[in-house]
């Protein structure tokens, strides 16, 4: 079996990128991690906000967000490849993981609007809609931001290691380290490179959140 030293990963990993599949394998994680990430925005800000305006609301849906934090990820996993077949199942994942995530976030930021400001808005006769979207989704952005950013960064990672442990025979840059070490077991150079330009990209989508999260703290 070959193990490449550093010199081997990054000229592979170079000449990957030479390749056109290598950048239909980007585009493939990156569309399906995108899908999951927005719908699970969407579902957080649907959620989150009747949670952040009504404790009851919170109390409700507490149990179900503690329980979809304390499942370990692999047994979501093996769960919705039962549940929804093995292409879909990475792009599930990332939505359950990412929900949570933004719920808090939209949630925590709404609760900590002041209440004497939405006491003058309603005063001023402001609707629900009206006092959320002019009021409270305004002074709770940095929060939305920064939760956002934390999901969109964790997204991606959980993405390939789903396309991974799924084996799903779409493009992917999981599905393209599962397909080299399938094709030949003994020559590891594929898969550190692979691995590497995966890396990479993690480490750019970490620095544009930790960016964002920065820009909330200094707001």
């Amino acid at each position: 079996m070959v193990f490449p030293g550093p010199v081997t990963t990054f000229s592979h990993a170079f000449y990957l990128l030479g390749r056109s599949y290598t950048y239909k394998c980007i585009l493939a994680t990156m569309s399906k991690m995108l899908y999951g990430f927005f719908v699970s925005l969407l579902l957080g800000l649907l959620l989150g906000i009747p949670a952040g305006n009504d404790e009851r609301i919170a109390l409700l849906l507490q149990p179900a967000i503690v329980a979809l934090r304390a499942i370990p990820t692999a047994s979501l996993v093996y769960l919705f490849i039962v549940l929804a077949g093995f292409k879909k199942a990475p792009v599930y994942l990332v939505i359950l993981i990412g929900f949570p995530i933004i719920y808090e976030g939209v949630k925590t930021g709404i609760g900590h609007v002041s209440k004497a400001l939405i006491n003058a808005a309603r005063l001023d006769g402001a609707s629900f809609f009206k006092e959320n979207w002019r009021i409270r989704l305004p002074l709770a952005k940095p929060y939305i931001i920064s939760a956002a950013a934390s999901a969109f960064s964790l997204s991606f990672k959980i993405e390939i290691m789903a396309e991974v442990i799924t084996g799903a025979s779409n493009a992917g840059l999981g599905s393209a380290i599962l397909g080299a070490r399938s094709s030949d077991p003994t020559n590891m150079v594929p898969v550190f490179a692979y691995s590497l330009i995966a890396v990479a990209l993690m480490i750019l989508i970490d620095h544009v959140s930790s960016l964002l999260r920065d820009k909330r703290s200094s707001n």
